[in-house]
């Protein structure tokens, strides 16, 4: 492999860490007083947006009509389940337990998405992915049991709040996980950025939906006019993450990507700690949970 061109996608890699790292912190300000609903509903149409102008400024109209039918069901299942529901669980999980308690365990995801494709794909169960396993689960039960973030947020922080938490942050997991194994299935049939898009063009109107009944049911106040340029820095974060995660992965090895981006947890840890110590409780027992997911997570991997 080129040394210029792995360098540039270790570069990409390291692009992509930073902007998942800043959207928990931006998206975690901007629902600070908003509604959780219509802000998850706001930040998918912006984002939506964003990325259809970029995959209609890099990709000819062609590369959007794909060629199979069950294409199409498969990215109208996934703008459901990867716009509109893994985002409201994820932000609900910000919203309740905080960005360095919500990351170490919504970022295993590709652990658990190596063992979905070894169920689902005929991929081999190894011991290695077992261990990691092990270690992983170790390490979210550490995350878990450690000592819970401040209240920083305006938030209620019962033990029923937290524990709704770690349930939407569980529940973001499998979600990204299982979604993450459709895209790659719509992949094989359509761009990648065109399916991003084209997700986006149903996950968008159905977070508006959401709302709007959740609307019917308590009324749902207006967005702070404070909170904008927070929700739109955790857009421009979210817009960057995966085409520079997808720059990565054609330009180095995908074991150089993965364990880079792997390191999420413990740089949105760094960053509580430093910029958040009145809403973020970092613990020597959430350091080490987080480290043990994330050791888990690169032996499953690797």
């Amino acid at each position: 492999m080129d040394v210029s061109t792995n360098a540039a996608g270790l570069l990409f890699a390291a692009v992509a860490l930073g902007a998942w790292s800043g959207l928990s912190f931006c998206i975690r300000n901007a629902m600070r007083d908003a509604p959780l609903f219509k802000t998850t509903a706001m930040a998918s149409t912006l984002n939506g947006a964003l990325v259809t102008v970029i995959a209609f400024a890099y990709l000819p109209a062609s590369a959007f009509i794909p060629s199979r039918r069950s294409t199409i069901y498969l990215l109208i299942l996934l703008g459901i389940g990867m716009i509109a529901l893994s985002r409201l669980t994820y932000y609900f999980a910000i919203r309740r337990i905080g960005p360095s308690r919500t990351i170490p365990v919504a970022s295993s995801t590709p652990a658990v998405i190596a063992f979905l494709a070894a169920f689902y794909l005929d991929e081999p169960v190894t011991l290695r992915m077992l261990v990691g396993l092990a270690l992983l689960i170790g390490g979210v039960i550490i995350v878990v049991r450690s000592d819970p973030g401040h209240a920083g947020t305006g938030d209620p922080q019962s033990g029923r709040d937290r524990m709704l938490g770690w349930i939407s942050a569980g529940c973001t997991t499998l979600l990204w996980a299982v979604t993450g194994i459709m895209l790659k299935v719509a992949a094989q049939d359509v761009h990648s950025l065109a399916a991003a898009a084209m997700v986006m063009w149903v996950g968008a109107p159905v977070t508006w939906g959401i709302a709007w009944v959740a609307g019917l049911k308590t009324p749902q106040v207006s967005f702070p006019r404070k909170n904008w340029r927070w929700l739109i820095a955790a857009v421009i974060c979210q817009t960057a993450a995966i085409p520079a995660y997808s720059a990565a992965l054609v330009r180095t090895l995908a074991v150089n990507v993965t364990s880079i981006t792997a390191l999420q947890p413990m740089v949105v840890i760094f960053i509580a700690h430093l910029f958040l110590r009145e809403a973020e409780n970092v613990t020597p027992r959430l350091v080490g949970g987080a480290c043990l997911t994330m050791v888990g997570t690169l032996v499953v991997l690797m």
